[in-house]
């Protein structure tokens, strides 16, 4: 028997067999395609009143944690509702109807772990939006899919609304998907033309620029 053929069998014998297997299983989980994240706008509210129900909403009516932007987490009705409240924007002459919040929902497909969902959510909430605005986060986990209800207060902390240009929701995918990579989760965000809005640059900082985190006009 050729050496070098006696000691790849020696290697295997004496070796252990079941990280070889594993290795090798490993390697044929990346030659699928990775699970697309999802993340979309559900909505926005318009009033302190939308706004309460719509906490009452994420949170299950205070069974479910609710995180903001501090890290403070709440979880029991009452704390949520003044929450809401604190929210509550003063009142003006407009009578255009204004835009309080905007709703996201991020997810991943069902195997995918709920809590590496929520650590994801939470790294990418904090790079995109911390700086210029309060928001809140929960976890549900009572569908097929893992998903978090992010939740960004409009009126920023420098006075200007959070503007959701085209494109944007692209962004926030690609951004998302690279804060689950970070966590060692496989995950894809592919653009339907085909070409990343976000540079690689600025996947690897994983954190948005300026002119990505929206903070311009009134929506």
């Amino acid at each position: 028997m050729p050496h070098l053929q006696h000691d790849q069998i020696s290697g295997l014998l004496s070796g252990d067999v079941r990280y070889k297997a594993n290795h090798i299983k490993s390697l044929s989980r990346y030659r699928k395609k990775p699970p697309e994240v999802m993340v979309k706008i559900s909505g926005h509210c318009y009033s302190s009143t939308h706004t309460q129900s719509h906490f009452d909403y994420i949170s299950r009516n205070g069974k479910l944690e609710v995180e903001d932007e501090l890290g403070e987490v709440y979880q029991d009705k009452t704390s949520i509702q003044q929450l809401a409240q604190d929210w509550e924007e003063p009142v003006t002459s407009t009578k255009r109807r204004t835009r309080h919040s905007t709703h996201l929902v991020l997810s991943m497909p069902d195997g995918i772990e709920p809590k590496a969902v929520k650590q994801a959510v939470r790294a990418f909430a904090k790079k995109t939006f911390a700086d210029n605005y309060q928001y809140v986060f929960a976890l549900h986990t009572d569908t097929d899919s893992p998903h978090v209800h992010l939740t960004i207060k409009n009126l920023g902390f420098d006075g200007k609304r959070l503007h959701v240009k085209k494109g944007l929701p692209q962004v926030w995918r690609e951004q998302f998907a690279c804060e689950l990579e970070r966590l060692g989760v496989a995950a894809e965000a592919t653009p339907l033309n085909g070409q990343s809005l976000v540079s690689s640059t600025i996947l690897r900082k994983a954190s948005a620029p300026d002119k990505l985190r929206g903070a311009e006009n009134t929506i």
